[in-house]
Parts: structure tokens; sequence; C-alpha cells
């Protein structure tokens, strides 16, 4: 198989590139890899392995079957000659653009990472067969690990995922702020380092929060090398709070439930595929409203609206896990473990082979 990805350690497109090259090369070491953007390794990962895909594209087969990882705008450019053209994309609105709709025709097979996306494919009049494949987690990174120097009788909340409306990080502040008072001994912790957004615009959301009423209550994190320093911060949180309007994935929530973590998040998009009553605590959306961040996102698309309602119940279910000093997720830990990256790569390689 000719496989196209990127394959670096600052994207969640990068980091899933590797966990599924990694997977497939081990069911076909006859696996030729190609980029789709610059890489830039983790020192982790497995370099030899890597090396010898690449030196496979001195030899490689033209005809052998395309497999592409990559962006629903930039699914045009394939191996050429190859019988049998696949594609696994992330997107986080319920719009289609023309252009995407034209790389997706371009494809025999279409990967998709929920239900959810699925059928929003299929709301967009997409007739190329869609196969579900759910992304999956690396339990030998993320796993039940709880720091001896952890402070016991402090409740640490965290947010990762890169500065964005999106993400709900304009009204994240808004929920711990209202959740508690300087007498709780609680903080949340802030891992976003966005590498798309401008230092003044970074700078703009650091305020946000250090401006806060509880600024004193909270941390920011730089971005750090290796998903194990991920790990390692992770680690000392008790709770993960993932208050989004729409999420391609959410490999963040799913890696706290690894780590055997309960967590709040929004009961709206792609990760609906494993979040639930059982192992999240569920923020619930009665609506979707269209997405605007000025960004990126310009209302050609819907995602959810995140009122007052929703707000609320944010801080229940905060004041809750506090209170009750919430500090394990065993249905969480029983769900990463069903979303591993060798299942993900048997559907691909299934339906490439």
């Amino acid at each position: 198989m000719n496989f196209i990805t990127p394959l670096d350690r600052f994207t969640g497109y990068g980091i899933t590139g590797y966990n599924i090259f990694n997977n497939l090369y081990n069911l076909d070491d006859n696996l030729t890899l190609f980029f789709a953007a610059n890489p830039n390794i983790e020192k982790d990962w497995d370099v030899n392995k890597i090396k010898n895909a690449i030196d496979r594209q001195s030899s490689f087969n033209s005809q052998d079957n395309c497999f592409k990882l990559w962006t629903p705008s930039d699914l045009f450019t394939r191996t050429a000659g190859s019988s049998k053209y696949g594609s696994l994309s992330f997107f986080e609105i319920d719009f289609v653009f023309d252009k995407e709709k034209a790389g997706y025709n371009l494809c025999d097979v279409l990967f998709v990472p929920s239900l959810w996306a699925k059928q929003v494919l299929e709301n967009n009049g997409i007739k190329t067969p869609i196969i579900v494949c759910p992304q999956g987690v690396d339990t030998n990174i993320f796993f039940d690990n709880k720091p001896e120097d952890k402070p016991k009788d402090k409740y640490i909340f965290i947010n990762i995922g890169k500065w964005e409306i999106r993400k709900g990080h304009d009204v994240l502040v808004q929920i711990f702020n209202s959740a508690f008072n300087d007498d709780d001994n609680v903080e949340l912790w802030m891992m976003n380092h966005n590498p798309f957004l401008s230092k003044n615009i970074q700078d703009s959301w650091v305020k946000m929060y250090a401006d806060s009423k509880l600024n004193n209550k909270i941390k920011f994190f730089p971005r750090v090398s290796t998903q194990s320093e991920v790990s390692k911060i992770m680690s000392y949180a008790d709770c993960g709070i993932f208050p989004s309007r729409a999420e391609g994935w959410n490999n963040e929530a799913i890696e706290m439930m690894a780590m055997n973590k309960p967590i709040i998040i929004t009961n709206y998009s792609a990760h609906t595929q494993y979040c639930n009553n059982d192992n999240s605590y569920l923020i619930d959306i009665d609506q979707t409203e269209p997405a605007i961040d000025n960004l990126w996102f310009n209302g050609d698309g819907n995602w959810a609206k995140l009122d007052a309602k929703q707000i609320e119940q944010a801080v229940e279910h905060m004041r809750f896990v506090y209170k009750n000093r919430i500090d394990s997720n065993p249905a969480g830990l029983q769900t990463a473990s069903y979303h591993n990256w060798s299942k993900t790569a048997n559907i691909i390689y299934d339906y490439m082979k």
C-alpha cells in the first residue's frame, strides 16, 4: 500500500498519521510512505520503520492501492496509477464545501472517525462508500497513573486543545469562575498552544483567563515535545473539561479516559462515537448555530450552541466531581481499551488491501 500522511508531533493529523502508519506497518511492512506536509518526527517514534517505508519510494509499485490521511480540501493528489484510492479526513461542522465534495468523489472509499461524520457526508450528498473507522489511543503512553507527589487535597481540572472558540475556550473561563470561589481547593490547568495563531492572539486568550476572578487558580502550560510529556501532565489532573462546540475526534478526551479520569464534555459531534452517559458527564446540546470565529469558520456550517443552559450544566458537573472527589472513570477506561490504533489500522487494511 502507498500511504500519504503528515507525520508531526504538533497536530492531531500528524500524531494520528504516525499511529496509523505504525500499526499498518505492523500488518504489512510492504508499505511505502509519502508525506502530505513537512514532517517533524517525535523522538519516541520508531524511526527505523519510518525510514524503511520512505526508502521504498525508489521502487514502489505505482499500481498499489493508495490511502491518504489528510484534510478534506486536499484529496485531489494521490500516487499515480493506484488501483484503489481511499482517504481519511476530519471535519467539525455539518457543511461540505464544493471543493471537498470534489475530493471525496475522487475516492473509491472514505473512512470517517464517527457515525456523526458519516451522517454529515451523507446529508451533504456524498455518494462514495463511507466506512466508520473510529480512532484509537495509545495505552502504552496514556494509562492509569496517579503520581505519588500529586497534592492529595487539591482537585485539578485540565483542558488540552489549541486555543479556539470552536473548543469552547471563550466559555470555559466563565464556567470555571462560576463553579467555584476562592475557598475551593481547585485548579484549572490550560495546555492550549496554537501554532496557527499569532502571538498577539494567543496572548489575548491567556489574558482572558489571567484577568478572571479565579486567576490565582489557573495555570498555563507550554507546548511539550512528546506525547509522553503530555501524559505526565495529564496524570496530575483529576478531571478533563471539554466544552467544545465541535470536534473531528478529540484525542485528549479519550486519552483522559485511558488514564482513568472522568471527563465533562459536550454531547455533540464526532466524540459522541465514544462519549456517553456511562463514561462522561455530558453537556446536553439543544440547538446548533452558525459556526463563526472569523478565523477558520465563517458561518458556512453549524456547530453546537453553548447557551446559559449548557454553561450551567457544565458548572453543575464541575461542582459535583469536585464535591465528591470523583477521580476515576472505570467505564471510560473500558471504552479506551476498545479504541486502540490496532483496530483502526485493521479496518483500513481490510478495505485497502
